[in-house]
């Protein structure tokens, strides 16, 4: 590579899991509740306060298309080039 650092973060979308996948520890504890789009976007705002984000992974805790409109809002806002300005 190029040697410039990226940071990627990786996001909940739920609290738990009700897709039950036996592989992930998430998926034994079941489904607590969704994430607002607000609540995703704190993740975000917590982490830029340690290093700059470049990229963001919705590989956390649930199914993102399980709660879709929230995060569908959370990667508007993120995308926003006058919020976050990641690309997409």
């Amino acid at each position: 590579g190029t040697g410039h650092r990226r940071a990627t973060l990786c996001v909940s979308s739920q609290v738990g899991c009700q897709m039950g996948c036996t592989f992930c520890a998430t998926g034994t504890m079941g489904l607590r509740g969704n994430l607002t789009a607000g609540e995703i976007i704190e993740q975000l705002v917590h982490a830029t306060h340690i290093t700059r984000i470049r990229n963001i992974v919705f590989m956390g805790m649930g199914e993102p298309l399980n709660n879709y409109e929230p995060v569908r809002a959370a990667v508007q806002l993120m995308t926003d080039p006058r919020a976050f300005g990641l690309s997409h």
